[in-house]
């Protein structure tokens, strides 16, 4: 037997990030300032199985490439995942690159939830079973520390241009400057532009996809005039901070940047021109020269070794958009002849100075707000970016067999870039997944402290580090929390800090037999606790050994487990067709080996606030009626404790299925009805003693 690899960075949660819309059935992963201009281009047909693949692969020599473009079989949706460490610290980003399964978050998403069996498909079982399967291509050397996942191209390919085997476009920009300058022996710097804006002003007709316009009031303009029409494209770069953009400094007293509501389109900027704002040519004026000043030290950062040509371009472009402003708003009041030109009087025209994106060539404009980078980086269907420390980081093929819709073994590829360095995923005030290149609190978290909200979905994100429950002591005043997504942890006492919490919902935690008895001490200290609930897939079991005979809960109403539909309608096969119960094609009983009843509960005796007891009837090859109908008629199960619960008014048995209660004559649930009815007088799925006694 081989000795296994040690995973050089280990990761202990694996994320879905976002889904890659692809329409030229090819997914990239590169820098995205280089825009894929060193480039292996590469791809596999349809189908085959996973050893075809490797040995290609293993023939190819892609070490002196810097991003990669893998053609797939097909367009469609192709996953994006991130790993990350306990500190939530991404480390690895696994891209699909053949299998589009369509993946996407709900759209009203505040939690998420990783999957053991997605960490050992996409990364594990590479440092052990199928580690030649791992192919090594190449050390990505990020200039920029921008990595991009995308489509044909990347994001920047209307901006910036292709030009591969398959497709020569020239871009966008190469029609405001050639694109040449901003590369170095063919190849794109960190510097080149990643998002345009265009400032326009005269008698211009606002384009579709304009973000904001603002008149300058006016006499209006007389037939005889001739329409005029300046325009400048900023350049923006992650290169670039705020103090570098001369449309910021020459215009700073007419700019402010408009509300990011979500219901502004992705590809424009947030930069808009006040309202109503009369525009003085003796200002603009005045501010020209340093203006100039800044677009120097601008073209330094951007054109690099083609600096003195690129700067001269555009110089003479900035001047003739200011220029033109101010001799048609104030030629009476200026003397334009410091400025190269003569004055000449004419009359004023109404006309908008405005500010516009394209909605193909803007780049990744979300990447700014106004002028600056943002701190906080989300995700797109068409913008896939992670910022992190500039270096060198490898990249692997992840492949491996995954059985199609006939049976046969069909290769699954993950395209991997590890050992990421400074980048942190983290969630927004409205909960959706974002980057940061610093490690920092939880926006979401933040907002719902600060907002004294009633109810929150946090998980192992909001954590912060995923190993301590501690950031939950800060929400004081929640009432209704879902914690999703906690497994393993071994000290729940921050939970009884929550003093006004009434309703805890668990998605996807592991409560298990050495973390139970803290779960439980921490829930029985909730003072206001009316409601406990879980998904199905929740692990919670009861402590091992002894509990504390004085910890119970005062106000707890209820327990539920919210069953999917789907296992709620599942059939069992035809051997099992009178069995009952719910997810009738688990002949593993793996539902009923995670699922609490509600009198494992410790201390369930003393629990008398009860109001309802909810049992769920699962599935069972051996008890044709189902666990739970089994364990009730079981006389190892004390139900004479029933007789304490004054307030307890029904009592359910879910997964048992009949239509009318005649059903039930000389069943087993008939049997637990009766020895519950023994001791409390409570309706049972809604059926009163009078009528179960009666069959």
């Amino acid at each position: 037997m081989s000795k296994k690899i040690r995973d050089p960075y280990p990761i202990t949660d694996i994320y879905l990030l976002e889904m890659n819309a692809v329409d030229a059935a090819t997914v990239t992963v590169g820098d995205l300032c280089e825009r894929l201009s060193n480039d292996f281009e590469t791809g596999w047909g349809i189908g085959g199985p996973a050893k075809e693949l490797v040995e290609e692969f293993k023939k190819k020599d892609a070490s002196k490439y810097n991003s990669i473009s893998f053609g797939t079989s097909a367009d469609g949706g192709y996953s994006v995942y991130i790993g990350v460490d306990a500190k939530n610290r991404i480390r690895k980003i696994f891209a699909d690159a053949l299998f589009a399964e369509y993946a996407q978050h709900p759209k009203n998403t505040q939690r998420y939830l990783s999957h053991w069996w997605d960490k050992e498909d996409y990364n594990d079982q590479f440092f052990g079973k199928l580690k030649e399967n791992r192919i090594k291509l190449f050390d990505l050397n990020t200039k920029s520390g921008l990595i991009a996942v995308g489509d044909f191209g990347g994001p920047l390919r209307s901006l910036l241009g292709v030009n591969n085997d398959t497709l020569d476009e020239d871009g966008d920009l190469n029609e405001i400057i050639k694109l040449d300058y901003f590369k170095k022996d063919g190849i794109f710097q960190n510097s080149s532009p990643i998002f345009s804006v265009k400032f326009s002003y005269g008698l211009i007709n606002k384009p579709e996809s304009s973000s904001f316009s603002s008149s300058v009031i006016h006499k209006e303009l007389k037939p005889h005039q001739e329409p005029i029409n300046y325009s400048y494209t900023e350049l923006f770069s992650n290169q670039l901070d705020e103090n570098c953009y001369p449309t910021k400094y020459i215009f700073e007293d007419y700019l402010e940047n408009k509300d990011e509501s979500e219901h502004y389109k992705r590809w424009e900027t947030n930069l808009k021109i006040k309202e109503n704002v009369k525009l003085s040519g003796e200002y603009i004026s005045s501010r020209l020269p340093k203006a100039i000043q800044i677009l120097k030290k601008q073209s330094k950062i951007l054109f690099k070794e083609n600096f003195k040509e690129g700067f001269e371009i555009r110089k003479k472009q900035f001047e003739d958009f200011i220029i033109g402003i101010i001799k048609d708003i104030e030629p009476q009041e200026l003397d334009l002849s410091k400025l190269g030109n003569k004055s000449k009087k004419r009359d004023i025209s109404n006309k908008k100075l405005e500010i516009s994106t394209d909605l193909i060539s803007a780049g990744v404009s979300e990447l700014f707000d106004g002028y600056k980078l943002k701190n906080d980086i989300d995700f797109s269907l068409t913008k896939i970016i992670l910022p992190m420390n500039k270096g060198s980081y490898p990249v692997y093929l992840h492949c491996y067999d995954q059985k199609d819709f006939e049976g046969e073994d069909e290769v699954n590829v993950k395209i991997v870039v590890e050992g990421i360095k400074g980048c942190y995923l983290n969630k927004s005030e409205k909960g959706k997944l974002i980057a940061n290149k610093t490690f920092k609190e939880s926006s979401y978290l933040r907002n719902v402290i600060n907002a004294k909200l009633k109810y929150a979905e946090i998980d192992k994100i909001d954590l912060r580090d995923t190993k301590t429950l501690k950031e939950i002591e800060k929400l004081k005043d929640i009432e209704h929390l879902v914690l999703a997504n906690m497994k393993y942890i071994k000290d729940w006492s921050p939970l009884s800090k929550l003093k006004k919490l009434k309703h805890l919902h668990l998605d996807g935690c592991i409560v298990d037999w050495h973390t139970a008895t803290s779960f439980f001490k921490a829930l029985y200290k909730l003072p206001k606790l009316e409601k406990l609930s879980t998904d199905v897939h929740t692990w919670l079991r009861e402590p091992m050994g002894e509990f504390p005979k004085n910890i119970y809960p005062k106000k707890l109403k209820d327990f539920e487990v919210v069953v999917p539909k789907d296992l709620k309608d599942e059939k069992p096969s035809d051997e099992y067709i009178d069995h009952k119960g719910y997810a009738a094609s688990d002949h593993d009983q793996y539902y009923m080996g995670r699922i609490l009843q509600v009198h494992n509960f410790p201390n369930f005796e003393k629990i008398k606030s009860f109001e309802k007891l909810r049992y769920y009837n699962y599935f069972s090859v051996k008890h044709k009626e189902g666990n739970a109908i089994n364990n009730l008629c079981s006389e190892y199960l004390d139900l004479s404790v029933l007789k304490n619960f004054n307030k307890l008014k029904d009592i359910w048995i879910y997964g048992y299925d009949f239509k009318k209660s005649s059903e039930l004559k000389n069943t087993k649930f008939l049997k637990a009805a009766k020895r519950i009815l023994k001791y409390k007088k409570v309706l049972i799925n809604g059926i009163s003693e009078k009528n179960l006694k009666s069959l």
